[in-house]
């Protein structure tokens, strides 16, 4: 079993979102660029919709949930994802250097992101 990664909430208003969840749940809250979030041992963001990373804000909706996992093979991961009735919404993309994300739903629409780190390019 792979554990959680990290957790992406999409938002249009990254700072809004971010205030939201901390004072709701007491996120630890850092807003920027990419505002992050951390929850317990979760380490998460809210990708910004209007000004974000391309690849990945063109496939995530406000108020997506996403999910990273870090599968031992992406290749083969999206294959399976294929295979067991899920789409490939987003083709691995290199987000930042040697961060490699794919975006694939499940059969029934839910998304969550498959990476590949090389942890020495970073």
């Amino acid at each position: 079993m792979l554990p959680l990664g990290f957790l992406d909430i999409a938002s249009l208003d990254p700072s809004r979102s971010a205030a939201f969840y901390e004072g709701v749940l007491g996120f630890e809250t850092t807003t920027g660029v990419h505002s992050r979030f951390r929850a317990g041992n979760i380490d998460g963001g809210f990708p910004d919709l209007l000004r974000g990373f391309p690849p990945v804000i063109e496939v995530l909706e406000p108020g997506d949930i996403l999910p990273y996992f870090e599968p031992a093979d992406l290749g083969a991961a999206l294959e399976s994802a294929v295979r067991l009735g899920g789409k490939v919404l987003l083709h691995p993309v290199e987000s930042a250097p040697g961060h490699w994300v794919a975006i694939v739903a499940d059969p029934s629409g839910a998304k969550i992101a498959l990476t590949r780190i090389d942890r020495q390019a970073q």
